[in-house]
């Protein structure tokens, strides 16, 4: 049986969100890592996805960009709940 996909709902900005501009910072960090991790994962021209250290630094970027979703998305639902202008504006 398929998968229901529920309701995409929009994201608040980075801007709006509290906390984001820490998690944009450790996010640029954690994707430099990733950067250093497959460059000593390539050997002759190809990387190797299946090395330990180059799947735990790819891990790492995704997990610290979940937390940075998961709180925009949050927010975005505060604000609809609480009912702000931009949540009315959208709405009507």
């Amino acid at each position: 049986m398929a998968k229901q996909e529920g309701k995409k709902t929009a994201l608040a900005a980075i801007d709006e969100t509290p906390g984001a501009e820490r998690m944009t910072k450790r996010i640029a960090q954690r994707r430099k890592w990733l950067g250093a991790a497959a460059e000593k994962a390539t050997k002759d021209g190809t990387l190797d996805a299946s090395d330990a250290k180059y799947r735990t630094a790819r891990k790492r970027v995704k997990r610290a960009q979940r937390r940075l979703r998961r709180e925009r998305a949050r927010v975005a639902r505060v604000r609809v709940k609480t009912g702000t202008p931009a949540a009315e504006g959208a709405a009507g």
